[in-house]
This record gives structure tokens, C-alpha cells and sequence, in this order.
């Protein structure tokens, strides 16, 4: 009886399996899902390498900007400025300096060396009956910065800063003001906040590194931070 199956017959090699590196033993069966992971898992590390690069790159970048900022700012503090028709290095125009001071008891009036700051000169004068602090251009043009409320001993300067020891009526202070701006003269701290004061009257003040070193006629010296 004639079949009515139509047979149809695939060349033998078509039902060849390739053979795979991994030994046998070495395949273990993925669960439901598993293999869709391991697959997203792998090309989420493949596209992470690159991600990685970029931020070597940055960081490479942004290291090299530090290191020329360093050198930029290295050469502007090296810079050499006019003061007075001289040249100096901004490292000299903030060098420390003490104003000599001699005020005759009986005339009051006030004889000072003064203190010399970017093309400014700060002395001390006799202003109605008390001392006050002036500033001069180049020009000659004055103007009183403060009047004192104590006779000054002496007039210091330190990293933009006018110091003023001053003997009052029942001690000493010392009144401090930030040159080239609009400030007010305040007397110096202590790290409690109070104002620093002396018993007796100064002897001497003078600096000494970061300190102001202020000896009385108590004997006593005290050692002010700035």
C-alpha cells in the first residue's frame, strides 16, 4: 500500500553538532533567566572600561591644572612692584617695620621715622591734644586714619597690619588697623575675645617673628600672637 508520508531527508552533516572548547564536565545548566543576566552582567563590565579611561583621563587633566596654578600663583607672588620709584618683590613690600617714636611731655608735639607701604607713608602726629595716626602719598596729600586715646610708645608693622602700643591712664594696649581699606582700629584680642592689657607703662615693644613682644615697667613681658 502506498505510504501517503511524504518523507524529506537532511544531508547528514546538517545534524552535526559543533564540539565546544569547554571540556564537559566544565558546563553547568542555567537556570531560567540566568543566562540573560550573566549576558547584560558582561557588557556592563565591557562598557565600564571605557567609563573608567575617561576618568583617568579627567583626573590626569585636573591635575595638571593644580600644578600650573601652582606655578601661576608662584610667579605673581614673585612679582616685582614699584614703591617710591624702587623695586621690590612682594615678599620685601610686607617685611615687617618699627616706627621710631619721640613725643616731648611738655609740647606734645610728636616726632616719628614713620612707615613706609606701597607708595604710602604712615607717621604719627600731634592732632588737638592726642596722637593720631596719618597716611601720605606720593603726592604730599595727608589724611588722619585714627586719633589714639593713650600716648603711643612705639608703631609697627606687620603683614598689612599698623600696631600701635599705647600707655593709657591706668595701663596699656595695643590698637591694631588693616592698612589699604575702610577698617576701624580695634584694639588686639586675646584668644578669650577680650582686649589685651598691661599693667605700669610700656617699656618696649618690638616684634619678634609672628609675636609682638610688649615689656612693662611691672617687669612683666607679654607675648601677643598675630
Amino acid at each position: 500500500m502506498a505510504s501517503h508520508f511524504k518523507q524529506s531527508f537532511v544531508d547528514e552533516h546538517d545534524y552535526e553538532a559543533s564540539a565546544s572548547p569547554m571540556a564537559a564536565g566544565s558546563i553547568s545548566k542555567l537556570h531560567a533567566g540566568e543566562g540573560a543576566r550573566k549576558f547584560a552582567s558582561t557588557k556592563k563590565r565591557e562598557a565600564s572600561k571605557p567609563a573608567r579611561g575617561v576618568l583617568i583621563g579627567v583626573a590626569i587633566a585636573a591635575l595638571l591644572v593644580i600644578v600650573g596654578g601652582f606655578f601661576v600663583v608662584r610667579a605673581i607672588l614673585g612679582t616685582r612692584v614699584s614703591v617710591d620709584d624702587e623695586i621690590l618683590t612682594s615678599e620685601e613690600v610686607f617685611e615687617p617695620q618699627q616706627a621710631e617714636v619721640s613725643i616731648d611731655e611738655q609740647t606734645g608735639s610728636v616726632e616719628t621715622s614713620g612707615i613706609e607701604y606701597m607708595g604710602e607713608h604712615y607717621s604719627l602726629v600731634a592732632v588737638e591734644g592726642s596722637v593720631g595716626v596719618i597716611e601720605t602719598d606720593a603726592n604730599g596729600n595727608q589724611r588722619t586714619l585714627f586719633v589714639l586715646n593713650g600716648t603711643p610708645a612705639t608703631m609697627l608693622f606687620y603683614d598689612g597690619v599698623l600696631l600701635v602700643p599705647e600707655n593709657l591712664a591706668d595701663g596699656w594696649d595695643v590698637i591694631a588697623f588693616v592698612v589699604g581699606g575702610e577698617s576701624q582700629p580695634t584694639p588686639v584680642m586675646g584668644a578669650d575675645g577680650a582686649a589685651i592689657k598691661g599693667a605700669g607703662e610700656i617699656s618696649e615693644a618690638h616684634l619678634e617673628g609672628a609675636e609682638l613682644v610688649v615689656s612693662d615697667s611691672t617687669g612683666a613681658t607679654t607675648r601677643i600672637p598675630l
